[in-house]
């Protein structure tokens, strides 16, 4: 750890003020599929305590964190120096060579250079024949975690793999106890040739959204007669795969009632439709768009801004659009609302603070993203250039009521106009039937001398 320290420390020193504000050291340039590797972080702050470090989607899919450590020194010119000593676990033993890149690591917004490494298939021992499908239908299932916590999203994937064409085909259903399921898209096919063999392959992603603690995920089975290669008749194959076990935490004790639980691997909030020169005229609204990404989640399990009086504005919701979606093999949901904010008074008003509150389920303790918002100022109306108290309307001041609403005024008129012409007629036909009974009533009297 203390040679990591002195060269990242001789590093820091050479480096211009135009350079990157986030420092990334690897302990060796290229590393073997499935090994570990040690990488060394650096960034100067004013402040004492530990910076936030974030973790983009695509390494969490690549390394597994399995040990971090922090140590912070203060420098000659009064700032600190925080350094994190991180030990990462290739998650792909068989990968093949290539190199790979990984979007910046950011610390308190501040990002590093792009991450990118050499990565060597393992060697196979002499001899170790690779592995072939040695059955025409084969069958596999899997979740992208197999801990996760109560109300978690977990990815699920079903692979069929096949020879020749399927006829009859027979899949169970998924079933997982203590949870619900959603289809993610549709099933997706393809083909491969593997030692002159021809093979079909089909894949099935579900959504589980865990419920208890005691959920897991059941046996498959499937079933097709397949025509192969040089066979004349159909026969029937068959696969089946075993339980996934899944181990499931309960919400920690310490997690608010009241704050809707979010268990996450990472989230990210942006908002769009205010900058700190802008100007609203009295009466008019501020439109914002807010979009929330949480990876580990779907975006119906997100959390809403809600709509009442926050401060000196009051907010309506307009609308929303949710989207779940795989980046780098990680379910990302997104939620996208815009908000519509009143201001209730004028001057320069401070925005309310957007807040996420979220439960990081790899470091097993709370997160929250805030979004700090610039004030915007807001322009008198007539009342407060009056003098009159913000309470009161703009318009009718002088008379001290409201003023009048001339186009109700004209549509009451029409209507009452409108019933003054129907009881007219129905008096006039009144009129009518009475004169007609009249003149036959009088018809049918006997003469008075007979």
């Amino acid at each position: 750890m203390k040679r990591w320290l002195s060269i990242g420390s001789a590093l820091l020193l050479l480096i211009s003020p135009a350079a990157w504000a986030v420092l990334l050291t690897v302990s060796q340039p290229r590393l073997t599929a499935g090994e570990t590797l040690e990488l060394l972080v650096e960034t100067r702050s004013s402040r004492e305590q530990a910076p936030t470090l974030i973790w983009p989607d695509g390494w969490s899919s690549h390394f597994e964190l399995l040990e971090q450590t922090h140590q912070v020194q203060q420098s000659a010119r009064g700032d600190f120096q925080h350094r994190w000593l991180l030990l990462l676990q290739h998650r792909q033993p068989d990968s093949i060579s290539r190199t790979l890149s990984l979007p910046p690591l950011r610390v308190d917004g501040r990002a590093s250079p792009p991450f990118e490494i050499l990565i060597e298939a393992a060697r196979r021992p002499a001899g170790t024949p690779v592995q072939t499908p040695r059955q025409p239908l084969e069958m596999q299932h899997r979740v992208d975690f197999s801990e996760a916590y109560v109300g978690q999203t977990l990815l699920y994937e079903l692979l069929i793999r096949y020879q020749g064409y399927p006829v009859e085909p027979r899949l169970s259903q998924l079933e997982v106890t203590g949870a619900t399921v959603r289809e993610l898209g549709d099933g997706r096919e393809q083909g491969f040739s593997q030692r002159g063999t021809r093979w079909q392959e089909a894949r099935w992603q579900h959504l589980i959204q865990l419920h208890e603690t005691s959920a897991q995920v059941q046996p498959r089975y499937f079933s097709a007669r397949l025509n192969l290669p040089g066979q004349s008749d159909s026969r029937r194959y068959e696969a089946e795969v075993a339980a996934l076990p899944l181990r499931i935490r309960s919400i920690p004790a310490d997690w608010p009632t009241e704050r809707a639980w979010l268990p996450a691997l990472g989230a990210q909030l942006t908002v769009q439709g205010v900058s700190a020169s802008q100007q609203l005229a009295a009466g008019q609204a501020l439109e914002l768009q807010v979009e929330l990404d949480v990876v580990g989640q779907q975006a119906r399990n997100l959390p809403r801004f809600a709509g009442g009086m926050q401060g000196q504005w009051r907010v309506e919701p307009l609308s929303e659009e949710m989207r779940d979606r795989l980046v780098d093999g990680l379910l990302v949901g997104s939620l996208r609302q815009r908000l519509l904010l009143h201001p209730q008074a004028s001057g320069r008003l401070a925005l309310p603070e957007l807040a996420v509150h979220w439960w990081d389920v790899q470091a097993h303790q709370p997160r929250v993203v805030r979004k700090t918002l610039p004030a915007v100022l807001v322009q008198p109306g007539a009342a407060e250039v009056s003098g009159v108290p913000e309470t009161l309307s703009p318009a009718g001041l002088d008379s001290g009521t409201p003023p009048p609403n001339w186009s109700r005024l004209v549509w009451t008129g029409l209507a009452g106009l409108l019933l003054l012409v129907i009881s007219v007629l129905l008096l006039v036909l009144a009129l009518r039937l009475f004169k007609r009974w009249w003149i036959r009533e009088e018809d049918e009297l006997p003469p008075l001398n007979p």
